[in-house]
């Protein structure tokens, strides 16, 4: 996959940071997205540049997400707004993806800006049936749940931090994207205890039926 977009350094140098960061604690794209409260093919849109960039609220909560409580050492000290145009490749290669920048001259020549491996992990379709890291945190948001933790709407990257609190060893946010989708749907016919809320323009989030 390759696109070519005009962006500022300042977008570019924040994209890196996002990506270094995320790959860093085994975050997907997708995985990433979800604590954000966005859609699933959010953050690998922007990081493809099929998609605007971050809102200035989204770039707040990705730091959150990625637990960056020093926002002015995490995202960059100038707002350089200097325009390039930079082609994004996107392929995968012995079981890792490869995220390759380039900038691109007036000559269309290409040249490498910087390179980030990731590995290729499961999403939210790969997870199996009866799995018992599932189970467990299935069970603990329902504790969450009779304690009234859900009377008010929780972001999906709160509802992460609280189970992991309650667990002995921290958990992928995927078991936490799977647990929550089926405490809002029962079964086919039946609502879950749980619900999405969403407004336009900002994150959903989940609260009490």
């Amino acid at each position: 996959m390759k696109t070519t977009k005009v962006i500022t350094v300042f977008q570019l140098e924040t994209l890196y940071r996002i990506m270094l960061q995320r790959i860093a604690k085994g975050y997907t794209a997708g995985q990433l997205s979800f604590l954000i409260g966005v859609t699933p093919e959010y953050v690998e849109e922007v990081e493809s540049l099929q998609r605007p960039f971050y809102t200035s609220d989204e770039l707040e909560r990705i730091a959150v997400a990625l637990e960056e409580s020093m926002l002015h050492r995490f995202f960059p000290s100038v707002d350089d707004n200097t325009q390039l145009l930079i082609s994004v490749h996107k392929e995968k290669y012995n079981g890792k993806w490869i995220h390759t920048y380039y900038s691109v001259n007036e000559q269309n020549e290409e040249e490498e800006l910087f390179r980030l491996r990731e590995d290729v992990s499961w999403e939210f379709e790969d997870l199996p049936e009866g799995d018992d890291t599932l189970s467990i945190v299935e069970d603990t948001i329902d504790i969450l749940l009779r304690s009234g933790y859900f009377y008010e709407a929780k972001l999906p990257m709160e509802v992460f931090h609280a189970i992991n609190k309650l667990l002995p060893t921290h958990l992928s946010p995927l078991f936490t994207h799977v647990a929550m989708e089926r405490m809002c749907v029962a079964n086919e016919n039946e609502y879950g205890p749980l619900r999405l809320v969403t407004h336009q323009n900002s994150a959903y989030k989940y609260e009490e039926r």
